[in-house]
């Protein structure tokens, strides 16, 4: 099944993010720990319910021992994401 919204490619790579992580052997506060970052904020991102900074993902993959291009190592068809409707609503930062 081709993924290709914006929900999809969330929830599919916060899905390959907690695989390496439990395949490290990191509990979810291990991870949060080594990135700077509270693990309620790390679960969101694991769960699909964020878009983290490009920042965030390289300090997990680098965590995780990991590449940027590992994490995003998934099916998902990128060319069709562009014809679906945004699902993404980022959060206004005040």
């Amino acid at each position: 099944m081709t993924r290709n919204t914006d929900k999809e490619l969330l929830l599919s790579v916060g899905a390959k993010i907690r695989l390496l992580r439990k395949k490290r052997g990191m509990s979810l506060k291990d991870l949060s720990y080594a990135i700077g970052m509270e693990p309620s904020n790390l679960s969101v991102i694991e769960n699909g319910k964020s878009n983290p900074q490009l920042l965030t993902y390289a300090k997990i993959a680098s965590a995780l021992d990991s590449s940027l291009k590992e994490l995003f190592n998934f099916p998902f068809d990128f060319k069709e994401m562009a014809l679906a409707p945004s699902e993404y609503k980022p959060r206004k930062h005040v």
